[in-house]
């Protein structure tokens, strides 16, 4: 079974890539905060890795539409499809009308009852649960299963009626399904019947790793389902902001939860990896991991919304992660502190619509970013002000930080946007130079640190004052991405937010009007011109950028049009509110990894600039 063989009347044409490949729009994302999956509108679970995240995908049609595998749930015919988000939940719904009847799937990954695992229950389980609401729909599944990235074609054992297993000696995979399943090909298997009014059948997926599991019956879903309706309303319950965009904030909260490794409080990038910032490009990327550069962004996406134990289990994880390479900071670590990620490209996948190569690791290891000790040390005081209090640990941390920055802050690096080709003298990243001594300073006055101040004071001033000799653009009264560099970056739109400068300063909306007029496509905005990074292809536009631009406007005091910005920006999110990395500006498609972190946390920490500044509150400088 291919895709065009079961795609969906309001899906992409079927023709081409298109008729293999859903577009990136149509996925939703259920998890557990340990795993997630991408469930495609037409009912096929295209993306899974477990047990967690950033292991390898059992299932990876998302990036090979032949070769990845997929488990396959939904109508048997063409069908007029509707899904939404059962309130407050990643608990899936999707309803598909057809001639015959109306079939509805609702699909989750258990979280037990108190949040809490038993120990003798399987690490990992998803469970599809299937009813025909009206008629007698036909209901088709399709299991092919293809584990380390379609790289191995594995060996499936029926137990029972009802049990398929497999097993590596260190893997254990249990798929229960009181629909039939008949083994059609090798590591196939398929089912096809037709369901009368209101009955209902039941499909789980268990994993264990090196471990025993006890398999929950199939009767116990409805329970596993109103179990996981609770823990996740019971986290959206405690939300404390009420503000503009309300319902899309908590939305937002509830993905980057889902993308939260409960097990270390790491927040991954994305689940996804290699979906491509150009479709042909060569920008793809495995973003299963954790960005330094996101962290304040994140940590104050939690904090905005009241999340304190969050953003403590975050700020935690961070001082922990960089413990190994402390007092260097590395760009990005997994989600247990690990560092070594070697990039490798995975063969045996296409890519999306053909755009390969598809990686695992992340070669921006090892490269020189030196505003991640900005994110940091803003990390630090956000966490302080919020209530917070800095142990012995933490504060020796943010000492050596201190010490590097002052010794660094004149060297050359490879920038925010991890930038392959020589290193610059970026303006953003002098810019975070200052904002980590800043920051320390501000945690010395409020008695958390004991420094040199003056020294501190020293070398921020010379900073700013180099920033402002040398970041300027030689031929226009703007700030530029690279001394030396007229060529804009959208990073600098965060400057105001660091207190940096104002932003009503001449310079800076001289900036940000620029910015639109070179960036700029609507709402949205690019990171920087094309061929700054090296590749000759085009990438689209970058969606926390977008969000970075209304921040500005509401700093400036502009409440209007940053709201009409965001909820513009809004437009590009899909039909269940998430987000990706890019858009492509001609075509509105989404591009880049899904769904994106960055992109969630730039709404959420927009949304809330704006709403301080109509309550009339000083909007909070720092990230």
């Amino acid at each position: 079974m291919n895709r065009s063989a079961r795609m969906v009347e309001d899906a992409a044409p079927t023709d081409g890539w298109r008729a293999r490949y859903a577009p990136i729009a149509d996925y939703a994302l259920i998890g557990d905060t340990h795993a997630a999956a991408l469930v495609a509108r037409d009912g096929a679970i295209d993306w899974l890795c477990l047990p967690d995240m950033h292991d390898e995908a059992l299932f990876a049609e998302l990036l090979d539409a032949e070769r990845g595998g997929c488990l396959f749930v939904g109508p048997g015919r063409d069908a007029r499809t509707t899904r939404r988000y059962l309130p407050h939940s990643p608990v899936l719904e999707t309803t598909h009308e057809t001639a015959d009847g109306v079939l509805r799937v609702t699909d989750f990954m258990p979280i037990p009852e108190g949040g809490r695992q038993r120990d003798v229950a399987a690490a990992r389980r998803l469970v599809r649960m299937v009813e025909a609401v009206e008629g007698a729909p036909e209901l088709v599944v399709h299991v092919t299963p293809r584990p380390s990235f379609g790289e191995v074609l594995p060996r499936l054992d029926r137990r029972n009626a009802n049990l398929w297993t497999m097993s590596d000696g260190r893997d254990f995979l249990a798929l229960q399904s009181d629909v039939p399943l008949e083994r059609s090909a090798q590591a196939t298997l398929d089912a096809r019947t037709r369901l009368a009014e209101g009955e209902r059948r039941n499909l789980t997926l268990s994993f264990c790793r090196s471990d025993i599991g006890v398999l929950t019956p199939l009767a116990g879903c409805e329970a596993a389902r109103d179990a996981t309706l609770d823990w996740w309303r019971g986290f959206c319950a405690t939300c404390t902001y009420h503000g503009p965009f309300e319902e899309e904030i908590i939305r937002s909260f509830i993905t980057l939860r889902m993308l939260t490794f409960s097990q270390s409080g790491a927040v991954l990038a994305a689940p996804t990896t290699s979906l491509p910032e150009a479709v042909g490009g060569a920008r793809n990327w495995d973003y299963r991991y954790c960005w330094l550069r996101d962290s304040s962004f994140i940590l104050g996406s939690f904090l905005d919304l009241g999340y304190q134990t969050e953003g403590e289990a975050f700020f935690r994880w961070l001082i922990h992660a960089t413990q190994l390479t402390a007092p260097r900071l590395d760009v990005l670590y997994d989600v247990f502190g690990h560092t070594m990620v070697p990039e490798r490209v995975r063969h045996a996948l296409e890519g999306w619509r053909g755009s390969g190569p598809v990686r695992t690791g992340n070669g921006a290891q090892g490269q020189l970013q030196l505003d991640v000790y900005g994110e940091i040390a803003d990390s630090a005081l956000l966490y302080v002000k919020s209530g917070g209090t800095l142990d012995f640990t933490q504060r020796r941390r943010l000492r050596e930080f201190a010490d590097v920055i002052c010794q660094s802050w004149t060297l050359p690096d490879n920038g925010m946007w991890e930038m392959r080709d020589e290193r610059r003298h970026h303006t953003y990243s002098k810019a975070m130079c200052w904002a980590a001594l800043d920051s320390v300073l501000q945690l010395c006055e409020m008695g958390h640190l004991r420094l040199d101040t003056k020294r501190l004071k020293r070398e921020r001033d010379a900073i700013r004052a180099n920033i402002l000799a040398h970041g300027r653009s030689p031929t226009q009264p703007t700030l530029t991405g690279a001394y030396g560099r007229d060529y804009l970056d959208a990073a600098l739109l965060l400057l105001p937010r660091i207190g940096l400068i104002a932003a009503d300063d001449p310079m800076m909306v001289a900036t940000f009007e620029r910015i639109e007029r070179e960036l700029g496509h609507g709402a949205q905005v690019r990171r920087y011109p094309d061929g700054m990074d090296g590749f000759d292809s085009t990438e689209g536009t970058f969606t926390a950028c977008g969000f970075w631009a209304a921040d500005y406007l509401a700093r400036r005091g502009d409440v209007d049009k940053a709201h009409a910005r965001i909820e513009e920006l809004l437009h590009n999110a899909n039909d269940l509110g998430l987000m990706s990395e890019e858009t492509d500006p001609e075509t509105g498609e989404m591009l880049g990894n899904f769904p994106q972190a960055f992109s969630h946390a730039g709404l959420i920490r927009a949304a809330a600039t704006l709403a301080r500044q109509i309550e009339g509150r000083e909007p909070e400088e720092k990230m």
